[in-house]
């Protein structure tokens, strides 16, 4: 900028000089050049040009930060707890306990009958049809008596005889089969006879044993082969 204007300032003067009637007190006198100007001038347009620029932009406005909304105190709720009655159990009638009879070994198939778990009243002595029956109409002593270790003591059970032929001594034998054993031999023979009906008196001895506990001991009858009255037991104690 301040290269042009000396130049433009020299023809000016040479032109002043030559053109005639041109008085030099007519002439306006250039101004004289600031060298600031140019800044000056820059530095106005660049306000005015921020002062417009800020015009036009929006007016910011403070927008106001969410106030925390606090939480709600929480309300106790009581709970409510209903007892419910407690169902008594309706009691049931407990049945006794079953005492089981004395375990009896009979032979299978055999249907011989045992007076002693008959009713008392009744007449055990009754025929079973059978050729070869008996009914055991008594024991004694009686079933489950109590002996003394090393007592002896003799056994006799009352028979009937139930069925349709007559007992011959040379026929009929008294065996034992199982459980204490008793004195003497194993197999006895008939003493006498017994017919249809009739009754005898089949024994055994015994020894009671030093240990106490409970004993049994099963005999029963054969003819022949067969066996039959398979109910002749004895069950005695031995206590100190």
């Amino acid at each position: 900028m301040k290269k042009v204007t000396l130049p433009l300032s020299l023809v000016l003067l040479s032109l002043a000089c030559a053109i005639p009637g041109f008085s030099g007190a007519q002439m306006t006198p250039f101004p004289t050049f600031d060298p600031n100007a140019p800044g000056t001038i820059i530095a106005e347009t660049a306000a005015a040009a921020h002062t417009q620029t800020a015009l036009k932009l929006p007016t910011a406005t403070n927008t106001p930060v969410p106030t925390r909304t606090a939480s709600l105190t929480p309300t106790f709720t009581p709970t409510f707890l209903w007892a419910l009655p407690t169902l008594t159990p309706i009691p049931t009638n407990t049945l006794p306990p079953t005492i089981a009879p004395t375990p009896k070994q009979a032979n299978a198939g055999d249907e011989d009958e045992d007076a002693e778990n008959k009713n008392k009243d009744e007449d055990p002595r009754k025929f079973t049809g059978k050729q070869w029956s008996c009914v055991v109409v008594g024991t004694y002593p009686p079933r489950n008596t109590v002996f003394k270790p090393g007592t002896r003591f003799t056994v006799q059970w009352t028979v009937f005889n139930a069925g349709t032929s007559t007992w011959g001594v040379n026929d009929i034998d008294l065996v034992y089969k199982s459980g204490f054993r008793h004195e003497g031999t194993k197999i006895q023979d008939l003493y006498r006879p017994v017919a249809s009906g009739g009754e005898v008196k089949l024994s055994a001895t015994f020894i009671a044993p030093q240990k106490a506990n409970e004993y049994q001991s099963f005999f029963y009858m054969t003819v022949g082969r067969r066996k039959f009255c398979g109910r002749l037991y004895y069950v005695f104690r031995v206590q100190e």
